[in-house]
């Protein structure tokens, strides 16, 4: 049984992009979704979210991930190094006050464990605990990157990211919306989700998650 109405509506897709590469996804339950041509580092968001292997698989980070560290002067790999904080599934780290070269107000890197160990699963549930820390932190705004491919992990297409993703995304909602209509917790102040990608792959990542952001959308309303 649902607990209250679903909220939900798919913005039409457009192949022109906004100034700063931003283009829509849909909105669930008073949150909007889109996709930003950003990494974790440069996201304009209350809490910038960003993923963490045990490891790489190439030389080192790269890309979004690799920049989000520089900015934060090398921590996370010197705290990774240290195993103070070792990327395990699920395993957490709020960064409350970022330096000046990180935009956000605060950024969480979530472990995802062993790069050659990622399935769908582990990235679900690394959206589920994106989505609800942003909420404990009550954040309006998030971004999220998966920094698959900053891990040298390449090889995606099993995975079904953009479903994986926002099946974790909107069904975590789904949950803090439901505590707080029984009364169990405030209302989440959630109201945008950003996925980060890079500019080249900006359009088809907005297409695939449109797509799968409409069939998730009927799935929840058919229940």
């Amino acid at each position: 049984m649902r607990c209250g109405p679903i909220r939900a509506s798919i913005d039409a897709m457009t192949t022109t992009t906004s100034t700063n590469g931003r283009l829509p996804i849909g909105t669930f339950d008073g949150v909007e979704f889109d996709v930003v041509a950003w990494g974790p580092a440069h996201a304009d968001v209350d809490i910038s979210v960003a993923c963490m292997f045990e490891h790489e698989l190439g030389a080192g980070m790269t890309g979004g991930l690799l920049a989000l560290d520089e900015a934060l002067g090398g921590q996370l790999a010197r705290l990774r190094a240290a195993g103070a904080f070792r990327a395990q599934a699920m395993e957490t780290l709020l960064v409350t006050t970022p330096p000046p070269g990180v935009t956000a107000s605060a950024v969480l890197v979530i472990g995802m464990g062993d790069p050659a160990a990622l399935d769908g699963d582990v990235l679900r549930r690394a959206c589920r605990v994106a989505l609800r820390e942003a909420v404990r932190f009550g954040a309006r705004s998030m971004a999220f990157a998966p920094s698959v491919l900053d891990a040298g992990h390449t090889d995606n297409a099993a995975l079904a990211m953009q479903d994986v993703m926002l099946d974790g995304m909107l069904g975590a909602l789904r949950a803090e919306r439901m505590l707080a209509e029984a009364g169990l917790a405030h209302a989440p102040a959630l109201r945008h989700c950003t996925f980060d990608v890079g500019p080249p792959r900006l359009e088809a990542a907005a297409r695939a998650f449109a797509a799968a952001f409409a069939r998730l959308v009927a799935g929840v309303a058919d229940r």
